[in-house]
């Protein structure tokens, strides 16, 4: 066989071996399996942040004998969670079981008292992860209060008693810190010029405690600034391509045959729920876990906007909710515009409201003063209702009423108003002078 004969079957062989690569590059289906299974998609709705950025007093009061004082500023309120990140307290011990029911409004309510006011339960596990505690050694418990003693600024010492009030316990801590005086100067000396504030008998030896004189807050009228509800849809489906989008009156909904989100355009609110995590009782102790889960969540897609704060979240509830804040007063809206709300399965999400709109764009020109009632006048409306039952009213707050400005739909108002938490459910106490007056239910 000579080379020429020998070049020439090399050559065919080559020929061959090209083709059959070829077709096999033309007939190869790559498996899309786990590509599916693990798809990831990012999207930036808002903005990511900390527990220590939603988790807040809704207002501080300090207790000097009869007189009481308060306050709702939220830069004030700000800057003292800032000063108590730089304590270190030691573990706390339960005291619950050694103080009368005398001592126990003595200790909350006593002289020389800051007390500081928590919308709902902060498991201490979650206030460990924003505060520094001695060996990091924290109850498996919850409070709502947060009460300083009298502060010994000579030997930079104070007892801190984390409290909650429908349980009436009560955990002891100390704290040892250079900054004590600093603290004393900055807030408890400075408090008689906070708003003056009433006690108000409740059932069950509870007090509640509404400012005394009128309350003035700015109405503001806002342009809503839309988010694209496609954002949710790409952060809230595993698969967003093989999602369909269908259309219905009052808005539109998304569907992957499994999970569906519901775009409501009056409200400008989205649910989505997924059936297949229909939600369960948890532990009382897991709440740090659902808080932690709640914030991860949204931080996933960045989906933080305007000022929420935690708000409502129970010991073995599966629901949390973050409301609304402007000015450091809580916003309410009967059709959800005002908070940001998850129903938990576990480790999985079943179901999540929230409004897709921002406050962004205000109109200045428009904002007005407005007066309200004082407190103890919203108290005896309050106690006025039909069939009131005090032992059932938890708290009453001035706040803002979220809604569509009557003369147009494209301008949103932020009304300023009383409300009230009665059985579970805040209201809010409306005023027709010459009238009786009624109440509307939130939520």
């Amino acid at each position: 066989m000579n080379y020429e004969h020998i070049k020439n079957i090399v050559l065919v062989a080559l020929v061959f071996t090209s083709i059959l690569l070829t077709l096999s590059i033309w007939n190869y289906q790559p498996s899309l399996e786990t590509i599916e299974d693990d798809y990831i998609h990012e999207v930036s709705i808002g903005e990511t942040r900390e527990a220590v950025d939603l988790i807040k007093p809704s207002k501080v009061l300090y207790h000097d004998g009869d007189r009481h004082f308060g306050t709702t500023n939220e830069k004030e309120i700000d800057n003292m969670m800032k000063e108590l990140q730089k304590w270190t307290f030691n573990e706390p011990k339960n005291i619950s079981s050694t103080i009368t029911d005398k001592e126990f409004d003595q200790l909350v309510y006593g002289s020389n008292k800051m007390e500081l006011v928590f919308p709902t339960f902060i498991p201490f596990y979650t206030i460990n992860t924003l505060w520094s505690f001695h060996d990091q050694k924290v109850p498996n418990a919850v409070f709502d209060r947060i009460v300083i003693s009298r502060m010994n600024t000579k030997d930079k010492k104070t007892n801190v008693y984390f409290v909650s009030m429908n349980e009436r316990l009560v955990f002891e801590s100390q704290v040892s810190s250079a900054t004590l005086g600093a603290f004393k100067r900055n807030y408890s000396n400075q408090a008689p010029k906070w708003d003056v504030y009433l006690s108000k008998e409740l059932e069950d030896d509870r007090q509640l405690f509404l400012p005394e004189g009128s309350s003035s807050l700015m109405r503001y009228k806002y342009y809503p600034d839309d988010i694209d509800t496609v954002k949710f849809k790409d952060a809230l489906f595993t698969d967003p391509s093989i999602v369909r989008k269908g259309t219905k009156p009052e808005g539109e909904e998304y569907t992957d045959g499994s999970s569906l989100m519901e775009v409501n355009y009056e409200s400008k609110t989205i649910e989505y729920v997924n059936p297949a995590k229909e939600p369960e009782a948890v532990r009382s102790g897991e709440l740090h876990g659902l808080i932690d889960r709640s914030i991860n969540f949204v931080n996933e897609h960045s989906g933080w906007t305007d000022q929420y704060r935690l708000f409502e979240a129970t010991p073995g509830s599966p629901q949390i909710s973050y409301r609304l804040f402007i000015d450091g007063q809580p916003v309410f809206n009967e059709q959800g515009m005002a908070e940001i709300k998850q129903n938990w399965n576990k480790e999985q999400i079943y179901q999540y409201d929230r409004p897709y709109f921002t406050l962004d764009i205000s109109i200045p020109s428009e904002a007005d003063e407005v007066k309200l009632q004082d407190g103890s006048a919203a108290f005896n409306q309050v106690k006025q209702q039909k069939n009131f039952d005090l032992k059932l009213l938890e708290d009453m707050v001035v706040g803002y009423d979220l809604h569509h400005d009557p003369q147009t739909d494209k301008i949103l108002v932020l009304e300023p108003a009383w409300f009230y938490k009665y059985d579970g459910h805040w209201k809010k106490l409306l005023w027709n002078e010459g009238t009786e007056d009624t109440v509307h239910g939130l939520e």
